[in-house]
């Protein structure tokens, strides 16, 4: 079978607005929940590093954002992690992964749900996992719905 040029620039230049209009959805979507936090320690959400301090949790489907109010932010893609235990209504968790002195943003979780939003492990986590040899699962409760 063959395919004629103009055919083929047509699904290109179908494919490049696909594309176009699935990298724009984080500047219109609307955040599911907006949560303030501070993390008394530095940490990492994927191999990008945050000091201790201050911070913004907005999530959405499929994502998470965590900005400072300076500027500095990071999305993250997640997958749903069923949990044991549903957190009451109006609180959350964030859990890190401990690894010595490293911790790595790795679920967050609403109040009220059965399902947290779950971090994909970067090359920089799985190298110091594998390199430590210990984990630490750390839940911290400071979540505050806005």
């Amino acid at each position: 079978m063959k395919v004629s040029a103009d055919r083929l620039i047509a699904f290109a230049a179908a494919m490049a607005m696909t594309l176009l209009s699935v990298v724009s959805v984080p500047a219109v979507a609307h955040a599911e929940a907006v949560m303030q936090i501070k993390i008394p320690f530095d940490f990492y959400v994927g191999s990008q590093s945050f000091p201790a301090g201050a911070y913004q949790m907005q999530i959405f489907s499929g994502y998470v954002k965590l900005s400072d109010g300076k500027g500095h932010s990071s999305f993250a893609l997640t997958t749903s992690v069923p949990i044991r235990k549903t957190i009451g209504e109006g609180n959350g968790q964030l859990v890190f992964s401990r690894y010595e002195n490293y911790y790595f943003l790795s679920e967050v979780r609403r109040g009220g749900y059965t399902t947290a939003q779950g971090l994909t492990p970067s090359h920089l986590e799985l190298q110091i996992a594998k390199s430590s040899g210990q984990k630490e699962q750390l839940a911290f409760s400071t979540l505050t719905p806005r």
